[in-house]
């Protein structure tokens, strides 16, 4: 017994190392902007929304504020009857009804269709209803889409504690921990709540076909953009803020979905994860009683690195730096939610989300049960 908890302690001393010493998405990076104004794509930024949740009309109003020139903005929802829809009339941009989907999730469904309504710009970029940018996100990120070899420019969300409570805190947390897979590498996915793609790129490498049948937006895009050998572009500067309140109920509920997704869009990565939490589930729950004291000085040590390492993920991200203690602190209960989820995902590939059911028989066949 003593010898495969030490075993269980030197793999995550090694997992906590690299962790420790990689280079990801928590370091910041110099503003690259268009200097040129003249040189700017026009760009359709599209943003679907259902419901009227928490932040809306600011969240809204921030996309609407983005200063780039050349930019048209459309909204779009299922229904006439939406909650958000009395909150977008307010403001400007246009505003697309898409009808309910079929074999296909709704997200999804609702983005083809606002392509097919809107004039088409230079650019597509694609933004959700829950995040608030500053005015220079958009242009930042449309920037990296000069390099020829860039096939879709994206970053990824940060889950702001605010209001505080235990679910926000660890809903931040958790959602760092996947910021941190992101980097200067080539195993990046791209994220649907801010994402920008040249539209003859778009139109090129088939993400219209990808997303037909598909759940997920964002790794339906991205297997076409690595299927036509273009990268998929990581932009740190662009993190973009999201802020809402969260029960412990629902937040169990979203990591599911999360991994539910990746374990059908993206399984090694899955197995990867349920890999890495087991060891690490099982060591923390055994380590400082089973090992005798070499297991309980590596148990010490690899707590010790993983504060040490959340700690300073919340010191580099400007939102953060306030919640460090629970960066710090919080971090097993994080690998907690991410084991559960990977060991639910195993059995179904049923999720909910905003209302409806789904079954995602694979990355190209959706089955909406309700």
């Amino acid at each position: 017994m003593n010898t495969f908890v030490i075993a269980l302690g030197a793999a995550n001393l090694a997992l906590a190392l690299a962790s420790l010493l990689s280079k990801s998405a928590d370091q910041r990076h110099p503003d690259r902007s268009i200097s040129d104004e003249h040189s700017l794509p026009s760009v359709t930024l599209v943003v679907p929304c259902c419901g009227a949740e928490e932040g809306l009309a600011d969240n809204l109003t921030a996309l609407l504020s983005q200063d780039y020139p050349t930019l048209t903005i459309c909204f779009v929802v299922e229904r006439r009857d939406d909650a958000a829809v009395p909150i977008i009339e307010e403001l400007e941009g246009e505003l697309v009804f898409a009808g309910r989907a079929e074999g296909r999730g709704q997200k999804v469904h609702n983005l083809l269709q606002a392509l097919e309504t809107v004039e088409p710009s230079d650019v597509w970029a694609f933004a959700d209803s829950d995040g608030r940018p500053d005015s220079g996100w958009l242009g930042r990120l449309v920037a990296r889409l000069e390099d020829p070899g860039v096939g879709v420019a994206s970053t990824y969300r940060f889950y702001v504690p605010e209001p505080t409570s235990f679910p926000t805190l660890l809903r931040s947390v958790w959602n760092a921990s996947v910021l941190s897979l992101l980097g200067e590498h080539g195993r990046n996915f791209a994220w649907g709540g801010g994402m920008a793609v040249r539209r003859d790129t778009f139109d090129r490498v088939g993400v219209a076909a990808a997303w037909s049948g598909a759940l997920s937006d964002d790794y339906a895009l991205t297997h076409a953009v690595r299927g036509a050998g273009l990268t998929v572009e990581f932009v740190p500067e662009c993190l973009v803020p999201s802020y809402g309140s969260v029960g412990a109920i629902e937040l169990l509920s979203w990591v599911t979905r999360q991994i539910k997704i990746t374990r059908v869009y993206w399984p090694a990565l899955f197995f990867a994860a349920l890999a890495h939490h087991s060891i690490y589930f099982s060591f923390f729950l055994l380590g400082a009683w089973a090992g005798g004291p070499i297991a309980l000085a590596l148990w010490v040590l690899v707590l010790l690195m993983g504060a040490w390492t959340g700690a300073r993920r919340a010191w580099q991200l400007p939102w953060a730096r306030g919640y460090a203690w629970a960066y710090a602190t919080m971090f097993p209960l994080a690998s907690f939610l991410t084991l559960q989820a990977t060991l639910r995902a195993l059995i179904s590939r049923r999720i909910e989300w905003r209302g409806r059911v789904y079954e995602m028989r694979s990355p190209s066949e959706t089955i909406i049960v309700r």
